[in-house]
């Protein structure tokens, strides 16, 4: 993500919320009061989005003083002074919930997936989010992911291969579909094949693909195909997995399991501006 698209989402965050009208602050509090404030951590987790809440508060008042105690990917625990500020009041509070917002959502994503990570941790299982992001989001909440020990998986359309069922909409049998794509990979990208069961595994396990996508498999299913996969080409699991499961599929061995709540479902974190 470039500068450029960083300083987009941060003043179409500012314009969304009208930041620059806060008629209550402009009411009630003065010109120019000058406030030190300390954005507090309510949890324990990973931090994540100090970089970009920085970057925000200098859009919108670059007077602004910022004193950062906690970095980003750094654990955190309730209580802890995460941010303080000092500035003028009205800029502080028009700032506030642009700031917690996104501070909250990403450090959410990085400690679900700190959760996850050290949930599966002896089963050496690489946890990886997908493409379901936030528009205009999808770049931080990848870095948050990462910040939490994840892995990323392909990061947009032009980066990888990936045929999913949706691409066999035409009358070309499964596995000459994906013999056709090998064929036209001229660029050697990586290429990630979905299969929604064993039938469909056993008609391409020979060819030379990077990685087999298994959707929806149940555990017994996911054993018997983790049998008959070469260990040349790398394996994941999705669908259908929680925190309450993903300890069953992480001992079958599978080598990826991505998981799309992580940056679509996860619980805010909670802080507080505390004056």
């Amino acid at each position: 993500m470039s500068e450029n698209q960083i300083k987009q989402l941060i003043n179409l965050s500012i314009q969304e919320d009208k930041v620059h009208q806060d008629i209550t602050s402009k009411l009630t509090i003065p010109k120019n009061l000058v406030v030190s404030v300390n954005i507090v951590s309510k949890g324990n987790g990973i931090l994540f989005g100090v970089n970009i809440v920085k970057k925000i508060l200098k859009t919108i008042d670059k007077k602004i003083k910022i004193k950062i105690f906690k970095s980003d990917g750094k654990g955190i625990k309730k209580g802890n002074k995460i941010i303080n500020l000092k500035g003028k009041g009205q800029s502080i509070l028009k700032s506030e919930r642009i700031i917690l917002n996104f501070l909250g959502h990403l450090s959410g994503v990085a400690s679900e997936t700190k959760k996850l990570v050290n949930k599966t941790k002896k089963y050496k299982t690489k946890i990886c989010c997908t493409r379901k992001t936030s528009p205009g989001m999808r770049h931080l909440q990848k870095l948050a992911v990462k910040a939490g020990g994840g892995f990323n998986n392909r990061y947009d359309l032009e980066q990888e291969i990936f045929i999913k069922d949706n691409h066999h909409l035409d009358k070309v049998k499964f596995r000459d579909k994906i013999i056709q794509v090998i064929k036209k990979n001229k660029n050697k990208k990586i290429i990630n094949a979905e299969v929604d069961n064993l039938n469909q595994l056993k008609q391409i396990v020979d060819l030379k693909i990077d990685r087999i996508l298994l959707d929806n498999f149940s555990i017994l299913s996911l054993k018997k195909a983790l049998k008959i996969i070469p260990k040349t080409i790398q394996t994941e699991a999705s669908g259908n997995i929680n925190p309450k499961n993903i300890i069953q599929y992480a001992r079958t061995g599978v080598k990826r399991i991505s998981l799309g709540y992580l940056t679509h479902s996860v619980k805010n974190f909670d802080f507080s501006l505390e004056f």
